[in-house]
């Protein structure tokens, strides 16, 4: 007997291929084949298709005229125009937040500084409670998926600059973690090419 096709069969191809994506499934510049991705997700072709189209659209998956889709590969200075980005909504998080300090600390404390800076900045970003803001660092993470996880396996600090980091907040001297801030983002900006290296 055939499994039936989902309700919304264009939500569950996107929902598949984000995941897909989520869990490292594609490799920088690999063709995504949609027949096979459609098979493999027990779909038909036309919402897989539909939602790479919707992907490409966002920057998530990348479309070649007559050659179809492809997982991106990010070229250093895409990943640094991606890191600045990260950068700039960091510091919009931290020095718009009408919401006050306590938030902003109790959202850093909350996190475990073993997770890796990008958990701290993932905290910073959400607890500003600005949609726009929180959409838009999320889809620079989803873009910088692989790299960021070469980035956390290179990382030797055991926390350090993460708990640095959070006592700043704790400590409300939000100008001392925009320092800090910039100089992480020089550092990380500086090992872009040992990161494309191990993500290639």
């Amino acid at each position: 007997m055939q499994a039936l096709e989902p309700r919304d069969p264009y939500g569950a191809a996107l929902g598949a291929v984000q995941r897909f994506a989520a869990a490292g499934r594609f490799v920088p510049g690999e063709p995504i084949v949609v027949t096979e991705l459609a098979a493999e997700v027990g779909l038909s072709a036309t919402p897989v298709r539909e939602a790479l189209a919707c992907l490409a659209g966002q920057g998530l998956i990348e479309r070649r005229r007559g050659r179809g889709y492809f997982y991106p590969a990010l070229g250093p200075s895409e990943i640094i125009d991606l890191f600045e980005l990260q950068l700039a909504y960091l510091n919009a998080a931290l020095t718009l937040y009408p919401r006050g300090l306590t938030p902003l600390r109790k959202a850093a404390v909350a996190v475990d500084p073993l997770a890796g800076v990008q958990t701290l900045f993932d905290a910073v970003i959400t607890q500003s409670s600005n949609a726009a803001l929180i959409l838009a660092h999320r889809r620079v993470v989803d873009r910088l998926k692989a790299v960021l996880t070469v980035e956390r396996r290179l990382d030797a600090s055991d926390g350090a600059t993460v708990r640095t980091m959070v006592s700043k907040i704790v400590e409300g001297r939000i100008p001392d973690l925009l320092g800090l801030l910039e100089a992480y983002h020089e550092r990380r900006c500086a090992r872009v090419p040992a990161l494309v290296a191990e993500a290639g």
